[in-house]
C-alpha cells in the first residue's frame, strides 16, 4: 500500500489529522506517520479506515492513489557560469601550491579566499523558501518540483529542522562521499549560516552528523527531535533539475505548539530570496497565524522592483491541495482571500516598505495568489509559469551581470592593491634614508592621529546615545498622542469591522502601525547615521594614509585602507547602523551582508532603492521585530462581552488595556535600543580594526626599512608585480585567457 494516499483520503473525508485519530482510536503522530510511509500501514488500520470511510477497500485503494511528483523542468541557467568556475579554478589552483609555500604571498593567500568568498557568495543561486502552517502541503510542493519523491518522504512533513535541498553537484569537497550534512545553531539565538556552507572550518565546528539520506529520519522528525534537541539545520545534496537554477529550504510549520518551529521558520525566512507561501486550500488564510505569518513574510521581503523583476514577483502566495477545493471555485477563494487580507495592511507599513501607495501595492499583490494540486496540472500550471519564469527569465540576467562585475571590481582593485606595493618597494629601494624618516615622522605623529580619530568616533557615538534616547522616547510619545479610544474606533469603522472581526484583528492592525512608526523613526536617524558614517570613513582614510604612505619626491603610497575596512566590518560581531551603510557601498558591503544572514538579492542591490531600501536594511541587519512580537500581541485575549451599540468603545478600551498590560511599547522601544547598542558595538569594533591593521601596516614598513640586504626588496618587487599580473589576467567574463582553459572539474577549492 506504499502508494495509497491516505492523506487525500482524510481531506476528502473533510477530517484533520487529529479528528481521524479520535475516529480510529489512536494517536494523531500515528496517522502522521502512515501519510508519510503508507507502506507501514498495517491490514488492521486500513480495514478500520475503510469503516470509517464507509467504502470499500478495493474502492479507497483505487481511487486514493498518490501521483507520483513530475519536476518542474527548468532550463541549465547558470550552466556557462560552472564552466567560467572551474576555469578560474584551473587557473588558481596550480599557483595556490607555490603561495602556500612562501610566507611572501600571504596577501595573495587572503585576496583569494576574499574572491572564493566574492563568488560563494555573488555566485550563490536564488534560495526559495516554502513556508506555511504544519500540514500545508510544502513537502509535497518540494517532491513535484524536485521530482524525487521516495527521499524527501523520509522526513517530511513532520520536518522538526530547517532543512536546505542543494545540487548535487554543488557538494563540497569535503563532504566526500556523504549527501547529507547535520548541523547544530551558532547559539540559542543564532542558527546555522547557510552561506558559509563552503568554509570548511565553519562548518566542521558546527557539524554534529555526515552520512547519507537515511539519516535524516533519525536527526529531523519531529518525533524524534526530543531526543536531538541540538539539531538546527540539515543540508540535502539531490540530482534534480530545478535544483541547478535555484536552492531550496522547507522549513517547520509555524504554529504549532512548539514555538522554536516558529522561530526557526522566521529565522531562515529572513534568507530568503523567494517565498512560496503555502496555506491549505480548504482554509485558505482563514487562521489568525497564517496571516500575521505572511504579513512578517511581507515586512521582509527582499524588495524588487526593476524592469526586469517587477515588484512582488519574488512572493507566491499559494492555495495547496487545491483539487480539495475544485477549479470551479479556487478562483474566487484567491481574490475573496486576497482582498481580505489586504484589508489587513496598512497603508503606513505599505509606505515604510516598498515606497508606493497601497492602493498600488493591492493591485500588484493580488497577482501572486496561485493555487497548487498534483491531482490536477491545471490548478498548477499558473503558478508553474510564473515561477519558472522568475528562475529563468528574470534573476540570471541580474544577477549574472553584478557577479561579473563584482569579479571585475575585484580584478581592478587587486592589481591597485599590488602596484602600490611595487611602488612602496621601489621608493624604499630608491631612498632608504628618505623612507626612514618619513617612517619616524609617522610614529612621532601616531598617537596625535590616533587621538583625532577616536575622537571622530566619539562623535559619532555621541549621536548613536542621542538616537537612541530621542528614537525611544519619540515611539512612546507617538503611542500615547495616536493610539486613544478615538483612533481605534475610527480604525474599526475605517476597515467596516464586525464584531468578531474587530475582536479577531485590531490586534495585529495596530502591531502594523507600531511596527512602521518604528521603521520610520529608524530610517530617519539611520540614514543620517549613514551619512555621517560615509564622512567619518573618509576622514579616518586620509588620516591613516597620512600616517602610514612613504611619499618620496612625488610618488606616494597609501594605506591599503578599504581593505581594513572590510575586515573590519566581516569581523564585527553585530552591525546595527552599519549595516544600512555597508548596504550601500557596492561589492564590499554586499557579500558581508549575504555572509551575516541578508539575502542574496537584498545584498546585489535588486531594490527600489533609497526610502525602502533604508527600512528593509534597518528590519533585517538591526533586527528590531521578529514575528514573536507579532504572534504575541495577537494572542492576547480580548475577553470583553461586545452587547449593545457600545461595543466599539468598551472594545478600543479593551485594547488599550491589553497593550498596556503586555507592554507592547517596551518591545519596539528595547529593539530600537538594541539597534544603536548594536551599532556602537559594531563601530568600535570596526575602528579598533583599522587602528590594528595600521599598526601592522607600520611594522611592516619598519622591517622592509630595516632589511639590510637590497636583494631581498628587488625579491618583493618581483614577486608583487607577478601578483598584479597574475590578478589581473583572472579568467572571466570575455577574457581571452577563459577560452584557452580546460573546464575539467577541480576538486580544489580556490
Amino acid at each position: 500500500m506504499k502508494d495509497f494516499d491516505l492523506k487525500g483520503l482524510r481531506e476528502k473525508l473533510g477530517y484533520t489529522q487529529a479528528e481521524l485519530a479520535s475516529a480510529l482510536q489512536c494517536g494523531q503522530d500515528y496517522i502522521s506517520r502512515m501519510e508519510s510511509n503508507p507502506g507501514n500501514m498495517s491490514l488492521e488500520f486500513f480495514m478500520n479506515l475503510c469503516s470509517v470511510a464507509r467504502m470499500l477497500p478495493n474502492d479507497v485503494l483505487s481511487n486514493f492513489k498518490l501521483e507520483q511528483p513530475k519536476a518542474l523542468v527548468i532550463p541549465n541557467v547558470y550552466g556557462e557560469e560552472s564552466l567560467k568556475k572551474n576555469a578560474l579554478k584551473y587557473y588558481i589552483a596550480p599557483t595556490m601550491e607555490l603561495f602556500k609555500k612562501k610566507p611572501e604571498y600571504q596577501t595573495a593567500i587572503k585576496k583569494i579566499s576574499e574572491l572564493d568568498d566574492l563568488i560563494n557568495i555573488y555566485g550563490a543561486k536564488p534560495l526559495v523558501a516554502l513556508l506555511g502552517p504544519s500540514d500545508a502541503g510544502k513537502s509535497t510542493m518540494i517532491n513535484s518540483l524536485t521530482g524525487i519523491d521516495a527521499l524527501l518522504s523520509q522526513w517530511t512533513p513532520t520536518t522538526s529542522s530547517t532543512v536546505y535541498v542543494k545540487h548535487i553537484n554543488d557538494k563540497p569537497a569535503w563532504m566526500g562521499e556523504n549527501h547529507v550534512s547535520i548541523f547544530k545553531a551558532e547559539a540559542h539565538d543564532k542558527g546555522w549560516n547557510f552561506r558559509r556552507i563552503h568554509d570548511i572550518e565553519y562548518c566542521r565546528d558546527h557539524a554534529l552528523h555526515v552520512g547519507n539520506y537515511d539519516i535524516l529520519e533519525k536527526y529531523c522528525n519531529r518525533n524524534s527531535n526530543k531526543l536531538h534537541k541540538e539539531v538546527d539545520s540539515a543540508v540535502v545534496y539531490l540530482d534534480s533539475n530545478i535544483l541547478l537554477s535555484c536552492d531550496i529550504v522547507d522549513l517547520p510549520g509555524f504554529g504549532t505548539e512548539d514555538m522554536d518551529d516558529t522561530v526557526r521558520a522566521q529565522r531562515a525566512k529572513d534568507e530568503a530570496d523567494i517565498v512560496l507561501f503555502l496555506c491549505q486550500s480548504n482554509s485558505f488564510l482563514n487562521k489568525q497565524s497564517d496571516i500575521l505569518f505572511l504579513k512578517d513574510v511581507i515586512r521582509t521581503l527582499p524588495v524588487l522592483n526593476t524592469k526586469e523583476v517587477p515588484l512582488l514577483s519574488n512572493l507566491f502566495v499559494i492555495a495547496s491541495q487545491a483539487h480539495v477545493v475544485g477549479p470551479e471555485k479556487i478562483p474566487q477563494v484567491l481574490e475573496t482571500r486576497s482582498i481580505a487580507f489586504s484589508e489587513q495592511l496598512s497603508d503606513e507599513l505599505i509606505k515604510q516598505i516598498f515606497n508606493v501607495s497601497k492602493r498600488e501595492f493591492v493591485e500588484i499583490f493580488k497577482t501572486r495568489f496561485f493555487s497548487y494540486s498534483l491531482d490536477t496540472p491545471v490548478l498548477r500550471e499558473e503558478f508553474e509559469n510564473a515561477f519558472r519564469e522568475l528562475l529563468v527569465n528574470s534573476l540570471p540576467t541580474i544577477r549574472k551581470a553584478r557577479l561579473n562585475k563584482a569579479i571585475e571590481d575585484f580584478k581592478n582593485e587587486s592589481r591597485t592593491l599590488f602596484a602600490n606595493e611595487v611602488q612602496k618597494y621601489e621608493t624604499i629601494l630608491r631612498d632608504r634614508e628618505n623612507s626612514k624618516k618619513e617612517y619616524e615622522k609617522a610614529v612621532r605623529e601616531k598617537p596625535q592621529k590616533f587621538e583625532e580619530i577616536n575622537a571622530l568616533r566619539n562623535q559619532l557615538i555621541s549621536f548613536i546615545d542621542k538616537s537612541q534616547k530621542s528614537n525611544t522616547l519619540e515611539i512612546k510619545l507617538w503611542e500615547k498622542e495616536t493610539i486613544t479610544e478615538k483612533y481605534i474606533i475610527n480604525l474599526i469603522n475605517e476597515k467596516n469591522y464586525d464584531k468578531k472581526q474587530a475582536k479577531e484583528y485590531l490586534l495585529s492592525n495596530i502591531s502594523d502601525l507600531y511596527y512602521a512608526k518604528m521603521q520610520e523613526i529608524l530610517k530617519g536617524s539611520a540614514s543620517e547615521f549613514n551619512t555621517m558614517l560615509t564622512q567619518f570613513f573618509k576622514d579616518v582614510e586620509k588620516k591613516a594614509n597620512s600616517l602610514s604612505k612613504i611619499s618620496v619626491g612625488n610618488v606616494q603610497i597609501p594605506f591599503d585602507f578599504k581593505g581594513a575596512l572590510a575586515g573590519g566590518i566581516a569581523g564585527a560581531s553585530v552591525l546595527g547602523g552599519l549595516g544600512l551603510w555597508a548596504a550601500t557601498v557596492g561589492n564590499l558591503g554586499g557579500y558581508i551582508l549575504v555572509a551575516k544572514g541578508v539575502s542574496l538579492l537584498s545584498a546585489l542591490g535588486i531594490s527600489v532603492g533609497g526610502t525602502a531600501a533604508a527600512a528593509s536594511f534597518v528590519a533585517m541587519i538591526g533586527g528590531p521585530i521578529t514575528i514573536g512580537i507579532a504572534l504575541a500581541i495577537g494572542a492576547f485575549a480580548i475577553v470583553t462581552s461586545l452587547f449593545g451599540d457600545g461595543w466599539k468603545k468598551r472594545l478600543a478600551k479593551e485594547v488599550i488595556k491589553t497593550l498596556e498590560k503586555e507592554k507592547v511599547i517596551n518591545s519596539y522601544s528595547d529593539a530600537i535600543t538594541k539597534f544603536w547598542d548594536d551599532s556602537k558595538i559594531g563601530l568600535n569594533e570596526v575602528v579598533e580594526g583599522i587602528l590594528q591593521k595600521i599598526e601592522e601596516h607600520l611594522d611592516n614598513l619598519k622591517t622592509i626599512i630595516e632589511t639590510s640586504d637590497p636583494r631581498t626588496i628587488e625579491d618583493m618587487i618581483t614577486i608583487n608585480k607577478g601578483l598584479e599580473d597574475f590578478f589581473g589576467q583572472l579568467p572571466w567574463e570575455g577574457s581571452e585567457n577563459l577560452k584557452a582553459l580546460p573546464t575539467q572539474n577541480m576538486s580544489m577549492s580556490i
